[in-house]
């Protein structure tokens, strides 16, 4: 008997667990229309998924979307476990920004993604967030997993599961201090030895499960937060050596090439928008 148990939901994403029931599901093929934006993980078990003539046929770590309107086809296997998946389902305005956008459109034909260190990374990552219940941290999860569905990786090696744990302890760390002290002076070397890794080695698995290269992270982590001090009004002098760049030169280019606007304009524009709404 299956159940869909319902896990942790924000206004924007509601994430809950398919269970196909404790045996092996009757072999046969059913269809369904899908009514929603969702991925996907398949948790446990196997099972084929078809969309017109096409067949895969998902394990264990595999991950697949559903598109609206789109009609899949279930095949489950004679004497195969039944299988659980992990369904994150986009909701409201949010699964309108997916429509408007079309960041999902081609999941209507193949909904299939390709296996990846990054996805694989960003469901152990919901694992903890589950425990944690934490609803902040499920927002920007889902951020992040549509910015990896929409930028699948480039063809690289897989990590098994022992390794992929291993690693993402020590990026984990990396990225929380990256996150926390981002004012600081950090080189690839320093944040290589300060989680036991090579430059090299740490550079690549780093870039592997986040996404981005560290320096690229830490870079717009700066940024982020140069803008958030630009608009609370500070000038642009004290911003720049604030938020971690040595340069105000490499600063202004750094912030107009992220944001489309130079920092003096952007304080300015937040400055009238203050005065006038003081007046």
């Amino acid at each position: 008997m299956s159940s869909m148990q319902a896990l942790l939901e924000t206004p924007s994403v509601l994430v809950s667990r398919f269970d196909h029931g404790g045996g092996p599901v009757p072999a046969g093929t059913a269809e369904e229309v899908c009514d929603h934006y969702c991925i996907n993980f398949v948790d446990s078990g196997e099972f084929g998924l078809g969309i017109g003539r096409r067949f895969w046929r998902l394990r264990r770590g595999a991950a697949f979307a559903w598109h609206p309107r789109t009609v899949q086809r279930y095949v489950h296997f004679e004497g195969v476990p039944a299988d659980t998946c992990m369904t994150i389902r986009f909701r409201d305005g949010f699964e309108r920004e997916i429509e408007r956008e079309g960041w999902l459109a081609g999941t209507a034909h193949v909904p299939v993604f390709h296996p990846g260190n990054r996805l694989a990374f960003l469901r152990l990552q919901l694992d903890r967030i589950l425990q944690r219940r934490s609803v902040a941290a499920l927002d920007s999860w889902t951020t992040e997993l549509i910015e990896a569905a929409v930028r699948p990786q480039l063809p690289h090696r897989i990590y098994d599961e022992l390794q992929l744990r291993r690693h993402a302890a020590r990026v984990e760390l990396a990225h929380e201090r990256i996150l926390l002290h981002s004012d600081e002076p950090h080189t690839l070397a320093s944040l290589a030895s300060s989680v036991g890794m090579s430059p090299f080695h740490f550079a690549r698995v780093f870039r592997s499960l986040i996404g981005a290269p560290p320096h690229r992270l830490l870079r717009d982590v700066r940024l982020d937060r140069a803008r958030s001090m630009l608009l609370d009004g500070e000038s642009v002098t004290t911003t720049c050596y604030a938020v971690g760049f040595g340069n105000l030169s490499h600063f202004i280019r750094s912030f107009r090439r992220r944001f489309g606007t130079a920092p003096s304009l952007l304080r300015k524009k937040a400055q009238a928008g203050t005065s006038s709404d003081v007046a």
